[in-house]
């Protein structure tokens, strides 16, 4: 894209008006492989004006007998009629390079160059066309910058609407002890990898007192896994069964003074209401609990929906997006996040723990979209 709006800087200067882009690959076999490539449609408005006036004078020539005789006596028909045929002409250039706007495909409808720059930008980042059209029509409502619609200052302009529509985290109490986390969600998500990942830096990064639970009576693997983090870390880990085994363990987490204590409950399909019917119970235990949807960003946008929709009924405060690292696009799930309304507490992109985990801030949620870099 730089190298095509150079181009048109070297041909046209400042009269080139950008009235479409588009991006396509170019070989390969089967849409495998071949090379990315970048085609602008571009008006010169200069010559098409230009065009228009030699036109008007021309037949303003061609009328000169016929006001002649007027101009003898100090009127100026001809320059009016002149004046008007330009405008008049003027007008109608102004009325096709709109149809060509609204013409070009990939638009979005947008005849603003800068607005059509940031809907495909959101397009190509596989935004759900619908949602990019909102979130353009939200940018038409601010000041759009002058100038050509540079690459720069189109990103910036989305990065920053984009980060204003997604819900921030809400403060924690600080007089809350211990803070309890619940991680609940479908199986193979990385619940348990997650727990991990944010015991071990609230109890090394940050000095906290720590401890964990599991309710993942179902798998011993993952029991086992989450004992050995546990022993790595040096945190107290404990394993209930039932809702009384919970309320004793967070029991023993008060006298030990802990600050933080997270709870990873066993995987659970979105459609067993007799399991999600159990998770109820449990986390009627903890009514002061937080409670974090993890969800895998490799997950399909419409099966997050309905894991989401399935999982509302334990009413869940906060996502964990896992596996950024393995998804294709974050775009994608950009409509989906913005239905739930529910701020994303962190991102996890890797398996080593400590490490691999970020705060899931508005302006990251927004870098990772435009895959772009956080300084």
């Amino acid at each position: 894209m730089s190298e095509a709006l150079e181009k048109i800087r070297s041909a046209f200067g400042d009269e080139g008006m950008i009235v479409g882009t588009r991006t396509f690959r170019r070989g390969g076999v089967l849409g495998v492989g071949g090379h990315e490539m970048v085609e602008v449609f571009v008006t010169d408005t200069r010559s098409r004006i230009e065009n228009v006036r030699r036109a008007s004078m021309s037949r303003g020539r061609q009328r000169g007998s016929e006001s002649a005789a007027l101009e003898e006596t100090g009127g100026s028909p001809a320059a009016a009629v002149g004046y008007e045929l330009l405008n008049k002409n003027l007008s109608q250039l102004r009325d096709e390079i709109h149809n060509l706007l609204s013409r070009t495909p990939g638009s979005g409808g947008f005849s603003h160059p800068f607005l059509r720059e940031c809907y495909e930008l959101l397009v190509s980042r596989d935004v759900e066309p619908r949602v990019a059209d909102g979130i353009v029509r939200e940018i038409a409502n601010l000041r759009i910058p002058a100038g050509f619609p540079t690459p720069s200052r189109v990103a910036h302009v989305v990065r920053t609407q984009l980060a204003k529509l997604f819900a921030p985290n809400p403060p924690v109490d600080p007089d809350l002890r211990p803070r309890i986390v619940w991680l609940v969600g479908p199986t193979g998500v990385g619940k348990t990898t997650t727990i991990a990942k944010l015991a071990a830096r609230a109890k090394i990064n940050e000095r906290r007192a720590v401890g964990l639970i599991t309710l993942d009576t179902f798998r011993i693997a993952a029991v086992d896994q989450l004992q050995k983090y546990a022993e790595i870390i040096g945190v107290p880990f404990e394993v209930v069964s039932d809702p009384a085994g919970l309320q004793s363990a967070l029991g023993r987490c008060r006298e030990q003074k802990h600050e933080l204590v997270f709870v990873d409950s066993a995987g659970r399909s979105q459609r067993d209401e007799l399991k999600m019917a159990e998770l109820d119970d449990f986390l009627a235990a903890t009514p002061q609990a937080e409670v974090h949807l993890v969800l895998s960003s490799t997950t399909h946008a419409r099966t997050i929906e309905n894991i989401a929709e399935r999982f509302s009924s334990i009413h869940y405060h906060r996502i964990i997006l896992t596996k950024v690292d393995e998804s294709v696009s974050m775009g994608a799930l950009v409509g989906s996040l913005l239905r739930m309304g529910r701020p994303v507490s962190f991102v996890t992109d890797g398996q080593n723990v400590p490490d691999d985990i970020m705060v899931g801030d508005p302006e990251r949620l927004a870098d990772l979209v435009l895959k772009t870099k956080r300084t």
